[in-house]
């Protein structure tokens, strides 16, 4: 049975298949991997062909697949399929494309012959200034030499990215490349990468031995160069009929389960002596690595015990689905500590230790609370009973201090994870992260409303759910490892969200060692809690922390913009330490996004509604079409209206996309998805930031709402995949700074 290679041809966009041919291509790919000798595939090598080893094969009457075919030295057939083409197009593709490894980098790469880059005159700069600008020169001092003997570049391409004057033009060359290494190793340059971080990054430093290679056949070197790291971007073993479905029906939003860039490879293979941090914008792959990594460690260790968690219920789902949809046959747990993957938001996470612990938890929340509890206990958010608690108490405390905001995060953020239960105890205790200042008459007063607020709880048989992490953490530390059931990996995902009770608990359920814990966090995405040093908890990860720079999702501009949001405000990691915003870049390039600046809420929609029947015309999946608003208000209202013009769109309140039509839904709600088209709604002042969420902040901690605010726009903004529209009636959000400059 010869293996078969999926790839793409860049820079040609391939037919669309209707879904008659859909299913011929699925059967000959299938016929294919059982016997390419078999009646009906046709398989013809190409007269006058640049390659020998290219071919086409018969889907149908008018529609040929391209082939290359090679066979190893040990006899075994592989064949790179390299998509189906009408008759015609398919013969022409064939004879005029090479495959072949690089011969610097080791990657196995599609050469075009009948379109090669065009010769570009360039020449280094000199002292008299007589030659253009070379931008790659000039700003990183970048040689010819440089491209071509280090990186692998051929002397034509090479000297077309170094004749390019400007960053856009040398990220434009980059995307007419027909390989994905060249696209990407083009990319590092136009945003400066070092020659030796390019090469890191895109595994250039596991090319095979030059000796070693001599040894081999030619078709033997082209398979290893199929096998380099950097190839499996483009090129991917179809190994199941289930993998050909995926990749036939999905097409690209399906992609990430296919190909896996080097960076990301690493991350997701690597083994770290401890606690492990990746960060990174959005759209850079952190939710792709923690899957691929849960899949890792199962198939390193099948008698593992591996977790998978995130931020919310909806978002593990998410997780759950997608990890199915990389590989079927991975082994899903139900418990903890059982063997396989248990997928699980970080609270399910809490409540399964609670009924693990069974009377034993309400023992363990004396340490907590001061008291034991029943097991019975209802769970709610948070910020409930704030308000009631703040009526009965009537504290003595500055205006701005007396409100639910405050006292939810002083009680999240101080009192649970100091485990206080005691007003001496609040009285003496260090408040790290707090910039609201309590001296000892307002430390009373606040002791004396947590204590209301804490018997209310009592007396409504409540529990919240930092409280539930709580206990949940001094039950795990309090008893035996097989009472507790450790977890041998625990993969966190959206971890800029979680409070200090959650990363207790994470702590304490995880079997310290080797690959204990691996982190997956962005704190420019932080729209909910506040900031957390990890450290404090039990979990160091100075030096084990890496980024990821390079975007999949979204397009070069939709990037920029998102990352125009957040320019000149200041964020701090889970180490303490600043947030840089250099060196995100995207691949991919598109349309500017367009702003929908309206005099009024009439005109705001009918903009909104125009924008929609355009792409719909166009052709766009409607399904991949979202207005995202500030709040469930405004969701509710953009779908009235959008009904009231005679388009129909679904108001969505869980991110779940199983229908057919457009959506509307909050930004939060958003999170974690990626759609084609996206409209911001009503980004107006007043509207963002949400102007009762700053009424009601202390003075002190209106900068760190203004941070979640400025975190949600970027949010909304970056899941946009190629088209954005940012609408507002009125004067803009002061959020969008000279972004709301701009008209349709």
């Amino acid at each position: 049975m010869p293996n078969v290679l999926w790839t793409d041809l860049k820079g040609l966009k391939p037919p669309k298949l209707d879904k008659a041919i859909e299913i011929r291509e699925a059967a000959f790919i299938k016929k294919l991997r059982q016997d390419d000798t078999a009646d009906g595939l046709r398989i013809k090598p190409m007269t006058d062909a640049a390659d020998p080893r290219a071919r086409t094969g018969r889907v149908t009457q008018g529609w040929r697949a391209v082939l290359f075919r090679f066979d190893s030295s040990e006899g075994v057939r592989t064949y790179v399929y390299a998509g189906t083409w009408p008759h015609d197009e398919g013969n022409r593709l064939a004879k005029t494309r090479r495959l072949e490894g690089n011969p610097i980098n080791g990657i196995a790469q599609i050469v075009d012959l009948a379109f090669p880059v065009q010769p570009v005159h360039y020449e280094p700069a000199t002292d008299g200034g007589a030659v253009p600008v070379s931008y790659l020169e000039s700003t990183y001092n970048y040689s010819l030499a440089d491209l071509t003997d280090v990186l692998g570049f051929d002397e034509a391409s090479a000297r077309a990215l170094l004749a390019a004057t400007t960053r856009e033009a040398v990220t434009d060359i980059a995307e007419r490349f027909p390989n994905t290494w060249q696209q990407l190793a083009a990319l590092g340059l136009a945003f400066g990468d070092e020659l030796g971080k390019i090469r890191t990054d895109l595994g250039f430093d596991e090319a095979p031995d030059a000796a070693e290679l001599a040894t081999l056949s030619e078709d033997d070197r082209i398979l290893r160069a199929l096998d380099h790291p950097a190839a499996k971007m483009q090129f991917t073993y179809i190994d199941s009929d289930e993998s050909l479905r995926r990749i036939i029906e999905e097409g690209d939003f399906g992609s990430w389960r296919v190909f896996l860039h080097p960076e990301q490879d690493r991350y997701a293979t690597g083994s770290w002596n401890g606690p492990y941090r990746l960060s990174g914008g959005a759209g850079t792959g952190k939710t792709v690595v923690l899957l691929h990594r849960a899949r890792h460690l199962m198939r390193r260790n099948p008698e593992a015990s591996v977790v998978l968690t995130t931020y919310t219920r909806a978002l593990a789902e998410n997780l759950k689905r997608d990890l199915a949809r990389l590989d079927p046959d991975l082994p899903l747990a139900s418990a903890l500590g059982e063997r396989g993957i248990l997928v699980r938001g970080v609270d399910q996470l809490s409540a399964m230790v609670r009924s693990r612990a069974g009377k034993g938890f309400g023992a363990a929340a004396v340490a907590v609370l001061g008291e034991t509890i029943g097991f019975a206990k209802s769970l709610i958010g948070n910020h409930d009973r704030w308000a009631s608690a703040l009526d009965v108490a009537a504290p003595d405390l500055p205006p701005d201090l007396l409100n639910e905001s405050f006292f939810e995060h002083e009680y999240v953020q101080v009192v649970l994870p100091a485990r206080v239960t005691e007003a001496e105890e609040y009285l003496a205790i260090r408040r790290p992260g707090r910039k609201v200042a309590l001296d000892r008459r307002k430390r009373v007063e606040v002791w004396r409303t947590i204590e209301e607020y804490r018997r209310q709880l009592r007396a409504a048989n409540e529990l919240t759910w930092a409280e539930l992490a709580s206990i949940a953490s001094v039950w795990l530390d309090s008893v035996g490892d097989f009472e507790r059931a450790l977890v041998d990996h625990l993969l966190i995902d959206e971890a800029q969200d979680l409070v200090p009770s959650h990363w207790q608990m994470l702590r304490s359920l995880a079997r310290p060692g080797a690959d204990d814990l691996f982190i997956a966090e962005d704190s420019h995405q932080r729209i909910y809690g506040e900031h957390v040093v990890l450290l404090r908890y039990g979990i160091p990860i100075r030096g084990r922390s890496r980024r990821l720079t390079l975007n999949y999702r979204t397009t070069e501009e939709n990037l920029q913009y998102a990352l125009g949001v957040l320019a000149g405000a200041e964020y701090l990691d889970p180490e303490g330490d600043e947030v840089s915003l250099a060196g995100y870049r995207s691949a991919r390039r598109g349309p500017s996004p367009r702003a929908l600046a309206c005099a009024d809420s009439d005109e705001l929609h009918d903009g909104i509604a125009r924008s929609i029947r355009s792409w719909i015309d166009d052709g766009v999946d409607p399904a991949t079409i979202a207005v995202l608003a500030r709040g469930n208000a405004g969701a509710a209202k953009v779908r009235a209206e959008m009904s009231q013009r005679g388009v129909h769109i679904n108001h969505i309140k869980a991110p779940s996309l199983n229908g057919d039509t457009p959506v509307a839904l909050t930004m939060h709600t958003a999170k974690g998805q990626e759609f084609s088209r996206v409209v911001l709604y009503d980004v107006s002042d007043g509207v963002m930031p949400n102007p009762v969420i700053l009424a009601n902040a202390p003075a002190d901690e209106i900068e760190d709402v203004m941070l979640r605010e400025r975190s949600l726009l970027y949010v909304a903004a970056s899941r946009a995949r190629d088209e954005l529209v940012v609408s507002w009636a009125g004067e803009p959000s002061s959020l969008l700074g000279r972004k709301g400059s701009s008209s349709d």
